[in-house]
């Protein structure tokens, strides 16, 4: 019983792993990196494919869900951990 305990716990923590990083955003941008990254982004509205290597979850940081991040949204992200360099 008390191997089968083991294993299953060893077996879920992956999962729970994957789980505390979503939970747990990455640190936050400052507003210089912040700001670097929109304009390395390219600098206007953001379609899911040009913010695809800087927003992990778009749905997150478009939040008016137009379908575009704008700058507003893009720093509201640095500022959540949303956003990387």
């Amino acid at each position: 019983m008390r191997r089968s305990l083991i294993i299953w716990s060893l077996a879920l923590l992956p999962f729970a792993v994957a789980v505390n990083a979503q939970a747990n955003p990455a640190t936050p941008l400052n507003d210089d990196d912040c700001a670097a990254a929109w304009k390395e982004a390219g600098g206007a509205d953001l379609k899911p494919d040009k913010a695809k290597p800087f927003i992990a979850s778009f749905d997150q940081v478009d939040v008016d869900h137009d379908g575009a991040i704008n700058w507003e949204e893009f720093k509201a992200g640095c500022k959540k951990g949303l956003v990387t360099k």
